[in-house]
């Protein structure tokens, strides 16, 4: 999916690389899934292929900040290495991912459909400008 979003007009025909933020993907289904590892996968693609870059998500928020304020605040540090607060930069896209399931038993047989969606919206406008899903089939027998 991450081919499919890369090719995507607002971004194959964006003159900068546009910033991104990354949600990480949401586990909707009975079972544990690493989302997070989910996530850092599709974060490492896009970044692979150049076309985007990515600012800090609301999951590493937190450190962020309290590197900031530890460098201009704690007075370990010389004035002139410190990074300035307030010079973070805004994301153009937001991408939210989630993970759903079916469950179908028969008496053998016991099929799992995952379905795998991804969206990019423009934070500015609120448009979704790219979705994508998959589905994935598991089945085991008894």
């Amino acid at each position: 999916m991450t081919r499919s979003m890369l090719q995507a007009p607002t971004l194959s025909a964006a003159r900068q690389r546009p910033l991104i933020t990354v949600n990480e993907v949401k586990n909707k289904t009975s079972e544990y899934i690493d989302t997070r590892a989910i996530t850092d996968s599709i974060l490492t693609q896009l970044t692979k292929s150049g076309v985007v870059r990515f600012v800090v998500d609301t999951a590493d928020m937190q450190d962020q900040t309290e590197e900031l304020a530890r460098q201009n605040q704690s007075g370990l540090y010389k004035k002139s290495s410190t990074k300035k607060l307030g010079k973070m930069e805004g994301a153009d896209f937001r991408l939210v991912g989630s993970i759903t399931s079916i469950v179908k038993r028969t008496q053998d047989i016991q099929d799992v459909y995952y379905k795998f969606s991804l969206r990019l919206t423009n934070i500015e406008s609120g448009i979704v400008e790219w979705a994508d899903e998959k589905e994935i089939r598991k089945t085991t027998t008894r």
